[in-house]
């Protein structure tokens, strides 16, 4: 079953197992967290996930606001029995997230190939 949601700036996926964000140039923090962050929830409780992919095509640098929600999503992931997150990001943002973010015990990969980062969260 394949089915897709959208908001301001955010668009999610779910297929084979796994859920696939994107966030797209210009969104906000504040979308994130009033449309985002209660759909991700949603979709953890009623679906069992393998893996996640977060696809992050955000211009702007990470706030540490930004770093606090990342790893909330983690640890929401964690607990919700996701055992891979692939994050597909240009190199400095694939830096600052690998190194500023405690994952709790998901297996993380931090690439800029998405179709990469899909394969292997499966």
């Amino acid at each position: 079953m394949r089915q897709k949601q959208s908001g301001d700036g955010w668009t999610v996926e779910i297929h084979d197992g796994i859920m696939v964000w994107e966030f797209l140039p210009g969104m906000e923090l504040s979308a994130f967290e009033t449309e985002a962050y209660p759909v991700y929830k949603d979709l953890l409780s009623e679906h069992d996930f393998d893996g996640m992919v977060t696809d992050v095509q955000l211009e702007d640098p990470f706030t540490s606001e930004a770093f606090e929600v990342w790893e909330k999503s983690a640890q929401q992931a964690d607990q919700a029995g996701i055992e891979r997150w692939a994050v597909v990001a240009d190199g400095i943002k694939a830096i600052s997230l690998r190194g500023k973010i405690d994952t709790g015990g998901l297996d993380t990969l931090t690439t800029e190939d998405r179709t990469e980062a899909i394969e292997w969260a499966r």
